[in-house]
């Protein structure tokens, strides 16, 4: 592979000068011998070791995969405005996830919804839908408690589910307190449910 250092052009150019018009480049260990020349050469050397450096770093900014800095904040604006922009501190890897998730989210299923809400508020959530009886398990009787899948009425922490409310789910997020959801959350949840489907959104001060 070709040396583009700032000393590798410099050879480079020093080769292509007429023979016998100055001294040869000094090997390992020799003394330079046109100090002068060598200084000159060493300065277009650096320019175009620089130029070189930025058109491998041009390249690298042509893809999502390798942008960095100002290539992603721009990239992001492209696409999103400034719907989409880079938090405080963000690293690039951090701001590149956020910016794939949005070219290319997954909608319309429940993992969406749990995610979303991991993603808000920084731990796993509950999301309950009335006809899942896994979510419910309150159809049964405590002498039969595998019947309807319920493990009977009146047992803690147990819900009763229901037939009559389909494309509808409960959704808890633990965030120490009741205080009415955020905004921004119930914009995300909205955003990945799928069309005529509604989600009841609590916050609670623990999942216990």
């Amino acid at each position: 592979m070709a040396d583009t250092t700032q000393n590798g052009f410099a050879l480079r150019i020093r080769a292509l000068l007429p023979a016998g018009w100055f001294p040869a480049a000094p090997g390992t260990g020799e003394t330079e011998q046109a100090p002068v020349l060598n200084a000159l050469l060493q300065g277009f050397g650096s320019v175009f070791a620089w130029v070189w450096g930025l058109l491998a770093s041009t390249s690298d900014q042509t893809r999502l995969a390798t942008m960095t800095g100002a290539f992603l904040d721009m990239f992001a604006a492209d696409f999103f405005g400034t719907t989409l922009t880079r938090n405080p501190g963000e690293s690039d890897d951090a701001f590149r996830a956020r910016i794939e998730e949005a070219l290319f989210p997954s909608l319309g299923t429940r993992p969406d919804v749990v995610n979303v809400i991991a993603d808000e508020v920084g731990t796993a959530g509950r999301v309950i839908e009335p006809r899942n009886a896994t979510d419910c398990k309150g159809l049964g009787t405590l002498s039969s408690p595998a019947i309807g899948g319920g493990y009977g009425y009146g047992v803690a922490a147990l819900r009763y589910g229901s037939r009559g409310v389909p494309f509808q789910l409960f959704a808890q997020l633990p965030t120490g307190d009741t205080n009415p959801p955020a905004t921004q959350t119930l914009t995300r949840i909205t955003n990945v449910m799928p069309a005529g489907t509604i989600a009841w959104v609590q916050d609670v001060e623990t999942l216990d």
